[in-house]
């Protein structure tokens, strides 16, 4: 069975950028994954990445928020993309939404691929009301994905901004199980990054892999990748070896 390496990271937008492109362009050589899923992916990043990631394709649809909000790269001498879309969930954040791809290998073998960016915590409405956007989110996303998905093997990532419930519905409602509990092992926390983030009342695993369909983890971890000074984000990526 052929294995594809995915990692999912939330770049943070630009903030502190000049703290984190020599560490950002170095992750990204020194990792080199088949499939880089982003969030908060922003044009400034765009044109950092072009030189670590040369051999691979952006994947970009009509929808501006492939563009400032979330990416999806493949490599070039391994995948082609079949199809691509965006779908609106109607977030306070309009250009977010369910960003997906279907990619095809050199023996023919179509794969699903998807990453989000769900709504945070601390957004103003959900601290004025305590009412949460995530559950509905999640809920339209899963709807979205079940029709999107059919049989293939599907993958799909991101910052789900909420350690149980988004990945609950993916799994009641879409089938979609999460990398670590596969692997047997607890999901590990990925924000925040406290070299780079004052909020560290915050400690949360909220960057998540699911996968369906036909394909399982080998390995799953969230490396501390950083260089002397220098860090990735206020997130740590998380990073999947998938069989399918």
């Amino acid at each position: 069975m052929p294995r594809v390496s995915l990692v999912s990271l939330n770049l943070w937008n630009t903030e502190k950028l000049e703290r984190r492109s020599n560490c950002l362009k170095t992750f990204l050589r020194t990792y080199g994954s088949d499939i880089f899923c982003f969030q908060e992916i922003r044009p400034e990043l765009i044109d950092l990445f072009d030189e670590p990631l040369a051999g691979y394709r952006r994947v970009e649809g009509a929808d501006a928020g492939w563009r400032c909000e979330s990416s999806i790269y493949v490599r070039n001498d391994m995948f082609c993309l079949v199809d691509c879309g965006r779908v609106d969930l109607a977030m306070p954040e309009p250009e977010r939404g369910v960003f997906w791809a279907k990619i095809r290998d050199a023996a023919g073998r179509d794969l699903f691929v998807a990453t989000m960016h769900l709504t945070h915590q601390l957004n103003s409405d959900e601290r004025r009301t305590g009412l949460p956007y995530r559950h509905r989110e999640a809920v339209d996303a899963s709807v979205a994905l079940r029709s999107l998905c059919g049989a293939l093997p599907s993958v799909i990532c991101g910052d789900f901004n909420d350690p149980v419930h988004p990945a609950r519905i993916f799994h009641e409602m879409a089938g979609f199980d999460d990398v670590w509990t596969l692997l047997g092992t607890p999901a590990p926390v990925t924000f925040p990054c406290p070299y780079l983030s004052d909020e560290c009342y915050l400690v949360e695993a909220i960057d998540k892999i699911m996968v369906k369909n036909q394909i399982r983890p080998i390995a799953a971890y969230s490396p501390r990748f950083s260089i002397p000074g220098e860090a990735l984000s206020d997130h740590w990526p998380v990073m999947a070896i998938l069989e399918y």
